[in-house]
């Protein structure tokens, strides 16, 4: 595979070009997809179990009890949801995941240790992407697509890697590659010292740390949808029966990272050339973790891959525009490409 580097000024005045287009581009198919407002209503109801209703169910595979629940439509391959760093399934903006279950099966669930699920939070993201697949095995999932968001993109990244007959097609949402001698450091070195602070009680003081993660802080349109989607994650969270993360699970979720991110554990930057699936790429222009040189990165190395930025959006572009986004993941998914396959 021949290719210029990345900080080479063709490659720069390319990616400078070609970033603000695909944006654009994106957008403009989310338009045609119906979205408006985000978490505005609409007439037409998702099909199947919602979110807000959704029962936490347990299935076991050897010495652990991986609580999961099931979203959307009964038939179809599902869409495996794996979600971010301290994060459990009462995390997921509800209307983001009602969205994607408009035709498909969707599954959450929590992995090894985390909250509701037993046994020990993996160490290393390989171990993440074992008990990701172990689950589907456990519950009769012979093929499945697979989204993964922040810490997790590096495990739906190993995942399609070590289990191509398993995973079918795969969504990066607000992550990264692993380590390489090109690969960014954070977007704002502060960003861990946010993102691990513990649990307050002041609800504005959670909203401002949630924006500055998640969202693009500083925008009224980032403002009102940081409150709508919290609104509807608390709403959720009422029902649930989920715990917050402790300690020692960042401690472990931290070194996990720390090895893909940081130290190249596995070698996994260098073998994006074996993740052959089709494979959708999705951020904010604004993430404080991820700049947009991670995801060109990842655009350049997976041989099949479709690369979308939103412009004034954070780390959690799916929480900001719900209902755009899944309209983007479903149309790609659905095999009705919104941008251009090389």
């Amino acid at each position: 595979m021949s290719y210029l580097p990345l900080n080479h000024p063709s490659t720069l005045r390319i990616t400078s070009l070609l970033i603000p287009w695909i944006s654009a581009l994106l957008l403009w198919g989310c338009a045609q997809a119906g979205a408006g407002t985000p978490g505005s209503s609409r007439s037409d109801s998702p099909s199947g179990t919602q979110a807000e209703i959704a029962a936490t169910r347990f299935v076991t595979s050897g010495d652990v009890r991986y609580a999961y629940r099931r979203i959307g439509r009964p038939d179809g391959v599902p869409l495996l949801m794996m979600t971010r760093f301290r994060a459990n399934m009462d995390d997921w903006d509800p209307l983001f995941l009602n969205e994607l279950g408009r035709t498909r099966p969707v599954i959450i669930f929590n992995n090894a240790g985390v909250a509701t699920s037993s046994g020990e939070v993996p160490r290393t993201i390989k171990g993440a992407a074992d008990h990701a697949a172990t689950l589907c095995k456990a519950l009769g999932i012979e093929t499945v697509d697979i989204l993964g968001w922040s810490m997790a993109g590096f495990t739906a990244q190993v995942m399609a890697i070590e289990y191509p007959q398993l995973v079918r097609q795969v969504v990066l949402i607000g992550t990264g590659p692993g380590a390489s001698p090109e690969t960014p450091p954070p977007n704002r070195p502060e960003v861990f010292e946010v993102a691990t602070r513990p649990t307050v009680t002041d609800t504005i003081w959670q909203e401002e740390d949630h924006e500055y993660l998640f969202f693009a802080p500083g925008s009224r349109v980032s403002a009102a949808a940081v409150r709508a989607s919290l609104g509807r994650i608390r709403e959720r969270e009422a029902k649930g029966l989920e715990s917050p993360t402790t300690q020692r699970v960042m401690e472990r979720q931290s070194e996990a990272i720390q090895g893909f991110w940081f130290k190249g554990e596995g070698n996994y930057f260098a073998r994006l050339k074996d993740l052959r699936q089709p494979t959708m790429i999705l951020n904010g222009d604004r993430d404080a973790f991820f700049n947009v040189m991670a995801q060109a990165l990842l655009y350049r190395e997976i041989p099949n891959a479709r690369l979308g930025i939103y412009p004034m959006a954070g780390h959690g572009p799916h929480h900001q525009y719900p209902r755009q986004v899944a309209a983007v993941v479903s149309d790609f998914l659905n095999e009705k490409p919104i941008l251009a396959r090389r």
